[in-house]
């Protein structure tokens, strides 16, 4: 039998570790939070779905978890075959030493994260071993000790909520195994371009996250706002051309049509149908969802801005694309951050000025 780890049970890895232990995959799940880790040994884990929905994604089940402290009993059991990185883009270095002397010689990390980190995952263990994953329709929230709430439809066989490759872009037997692992908790497709398909996903991180973060709107309140909805689409163009600067071939992202995408800054047609594509799924999402690092924010917590608008900023000047916007983003959110400034709406006005 296949054993999985997943390191970093928040609020993606905790659902597919949820739902890989429902199905009877031997799966263990690591965190840093000890209320966390606790509740899940005395309770399990909990996921809700969607309220109205004939598939949600709910699943409740006992879960074997450990705090990182507790990795090295590790020692004593048999190897991991699959180890997903699933904590912050911040923490995937420690998070891959901490994990890899218990892979099997043949064993592999995914990286399960927002960003693109299958390099600095590749660092440390090899770029063999490594394997990318995008998770393209799953937003969820982990709201309190061993209870996480998914706040968006599972995807389908058109737009799959999970897609796994290896990074030289081939589909191998392991490929096509974790394919049919990550399964269990959505639908999932195997890709021949994983790099295409990160940059997508950066793309509607860009986007939506950030903006997010520093207005502290829930994703249906900053879709409805005209500033802060023009603010998006304005980041995901130039996020899309850099993309396409670099070389990439990007995949259908969000429902969104790329290539108007990419000229919705500059034409105001492709910008009113880019609106209109937007307005239509905006009540796809539940009331109260944020992105993640809108949720780091209400908690608190250190983003993961540098990875994602910080990400798109260093690679658009790179490439000579203007990613003004993105810098100012990134620079407003570290402010928030540090505490010298609180989230607001009001900011938008300063980054399109």
């Amino acid at each position: 039998m296949t054993r999985v780890c997943i390191v970093g049970a928040g609020a993606v890895g905790g659902y597919v570790g949820a739902h890989l232990t429902q199905a009877g995959v031997d799966t263990l799940l690591v965190d840093a939070w000890p209320e966390h880790v606790e509740t899940m040994r005395k309770q399990g884990l909990k996921v809700t779905g969607m309220p109205g929905l004939e598939r949600n994604g709910s699943v409740q089940t006992p879960v074997r978890a450990l705090h990182i402290c507790d990795v090295p009993q590790l020692l004593r059991e048999g190897p991991i075959d699959v180890a997903f990185i699933a904590v912050k883009a911040y923490d995937t270095a420690w998070a891959t030493q901490m994990i890899l002397p218990y892979l099997a010689p043949t064993g592999c990390l995914v990286s399960l994260q927002n960003g693109i980190n299958e390099d600095a995952i590749a660092a440390i263990a090899g770029w063999g071993r490594v394997l990318g994953c995008s998770v393209s329709a799953l937003a969820a929230e982990l709201v309190e000790p061993g209870l996480i709430v998914r706040n968006s439809p599972l995807g389908d066989d058109k737009k799959p909520g999970v897609r796994i490759g290896e990074l030289h872009g081939q589909i191998t037997p392991r490929a096509q195994m974790i394919g049919d692992l990550l399964a269990h908790g959505d639908t999932c497709k195997v890709t021949t371009n994983l790099w295409g398909e990160r940059w997508s996903k950066l793309t509607i991180n860009a986007m939506r996250n950030g903006v997010c973060a520093l207005t502290g709107l829930t994703g249906k309140q900053r879709d409805l706002n005209d500033v802060a909805r023009n603010l998006t689409i304005q980041l995901g163009s130039s996020c899309i051309r850099v993309g396409r600067a670099l070389g990439l071939a990007l995949e259908p992202v969000g429902g969104l049509d790329l290539d108007l995408l990419a000229r919705a800054e500059q034409d105001s047609a492709a910008h009113e149908a880019i609106t209109r594509m937007i307005m239509e799924v905006v009540n796809s999402r539940a009331d109260g969802q944020r992105p993640s690092m809108g949720q780091d924010i209400r908690k608190g917590r250190r983003t993961e801005t540098d990875y994602i608008n910080g990400l798109v900023a260093q690679r658009g000047e790179e490439v000579g694309v203007d990613v003004h916007l993105h810098r100012r983003v990134n620079d407003v959110i570290k402010r928030i951050e540090k505490g010298e400034i609180a989230p607001s709406p009001d900011w938008l006005k300063d980054i399109v000025a």
